[in-house]
């Protein structure tokens, strides 16, 4: 409905006309058809892209204002900035930020400030990129839906749950919801409840929440496993390695640690030089390039030490066994 309204304001520019009078040439007479029109002849003024000299009279703007793109952080719900990478940040109200949630990459219009306090003001005309994807909250259950109140409050915006996609989670639950659809118009985003974090007075709860935030995986996926499970954990004699089983070796990982990747040896040599031995577990023996366990690899980039666990980059078979260098086992290295 935007562009019919701004079709038809173009079409006769550089003239002013009534709102209503806009609709009738456009065949519009009443009803929800109108009051979309006439909304949406009043978010283009916002814009900046038409100008309204008089009540419900509206004329095109010639003078088109700058765009951007850049990062929109909400402060609160009241307002939030245009995260400019070289250039000054650009405030936007409340009603001035769409559909914008925080982080999202967006195209903003500056627009005549009423703010003093800030050089410049915008408004968002379109949002790039979603950030979003996943929201850590409380699930509110009522009786014919939910919603999920988000941690952060700068998301900005509750998110509604279907019953049907709800884990069956109880009212207070801290929970991870995947957003399915984004905010259109005064609709809030509607989304599905993909983990239980816990409920108040859990253990570790608010461990899975900062997980669930930082977006840490709680488990590998099925493909991962299968392979993990496939994999020969016996050490076979192999011609083609040296055999250094008869060194003293000393891992150098701290005393508590599960997975020891890496030891050291030394010794003297006959011509009196020391040799220093740097031994490193074998993993690329184990994990092939491109497949399954790699990629989830790739993705995960390293493990993540917790206050109460280890997130492994790899599957525990390989992390905790085979791949860590236990004392008085064999190893490839």
């Amino acid at each position: 409905m935007k562009k019919k309204v701004l079709d038809f304001y173009k079409s006769i520019q550089p003239h002013a006309y009534h709102i209503e009078d806009a609709a009738m040439d456009n065949h519009i007479r009443g009803g929800k058809d109108l009051e979309m029109f006439i909304r949406s002849a009043k978010m283009l003024a916002r814009e900046g892209v038409l100008i309204s000299s008089r009540p419900d009279i509206y004329q095109y703007a010639e003078q088109q204002h700058e765009e951007y793109e850049g990062i929109y952080k909400g402060y609160r719900k009241s307002f939030g900035f245009v995260i400019m990478p070289e250039d000054e940040d650009i405030y936007v109200a409340e009603q001035n930020k769409g559909t914008a949630m925080h982080n999202d990459k967006v195209r903003v219009r500056v627009i005549p400030s009423n703010y003093t306090k800030h050089k410049r003001e915008g408004i968002i005309v379109d949002v790039i990129e979603r950030a979003n994807e996943t929201v850590v909250g409380t699930y509110d259950r009522q009786q014919h839906f939910g919603f999920v109140i988000p941690d952060d409050e700068r998301i900005g915006t509750d998110i509604f749950v279907d019953l049907k996609n709800t884990l069956d989670a109880r009212s207070g639950a801290k929970v991870l919801v995947k957003i399915t659809k984004w905010p259109e118009g005064d609709k809030k985003p509607e989304g599905v409840i993909t983990e239980i974090l816990g409920y108040k007075g859990d253990v570790g709860l608010d461990i899975n929440c900062i997980m669930a935030n930082h977006k840490i995986p709680f488990n590998f996926p099925d493909d991962v496993i299968k392979a993990s499970k496939k994999i020969d954990t016996l050490i076979h004699e192999d011609p083609a390695r040296w055999d250094l089983r008869d060194l003293q070796m000393v891992t150098i990982d701290g005393e508590d640690a599960k997975d020891l990747d890496d030891a050291v040896s030394g010794r003297k040599l006959p011509n009196g030089n020391y040799e220093l031995g740097v031994h490193i577990a074998d993993v690329s023996h184990y994990v092939v390039s491109g497949q399954a366990i790699d990629n989830e690899a790739y993705k995960r980039g390293t493990s993540v030490y917790l206050v109460d666990r280890v997130v492994p980059m790899l599957p525990e078979v390989l992390s905790n066994g085979i791949c860590s260098l236990n004392a008085h086992e064999d190893r490839y290295a």
